[in-house]
């Protein structure tokens, strides 16, 4: 799956935030319709649609606390767990399934759709 086959996914170019935005470890957010995740991680931003391929409701649906002690990015649904570098998921309900990636690029201090 691409991000793009979601409803209303942003364009090229499209900003999705500031680098000060991620100084917490992580930026969730909706443009219009389409919900979105910004974490810092140690090779950098990485930007995730935000569903659990699971069932596809939002990582955060049920509490703000999607990066685990660990680093890997938690469902607050259901526990699945994913790595943050990659998407894949590592643990419980998100064996087998991965997070959707947003491709990112940076310039100056913005983050924006590759």
């Amino acid at each position: 799956m691409h991000y793009t086959d979601f409803p209303e996914a942003p364009a090229s170019g499209t900003v999705l935030c500031e680098i000060d935005d991620i100084a917490d470890g992580l930026h969730s957010a909706c443009l219009g319709g389409f919900a979105y995740l910004v974490l810092d991680s140690a090779n950098g931003p990485r930007a995730y649609v935000n569903a659990c391929p699971h069932q596809f409701l939002p990582l955060d649906h049920r509490g703000d606390q999607v990066i685990g002690a660990d680093g890997r990015l938690l469902c607050t649904n259901h526990n699945a767990a994913f790595d943050a570098q990659t998407g894949e998921g590592v643990d419980g309900f998100g064996l087998g399934c991965a997070l959707v990636a947003i491709p990112l690029r940076r310039e100056g201090k913005r983050l924006l759709v590759a």
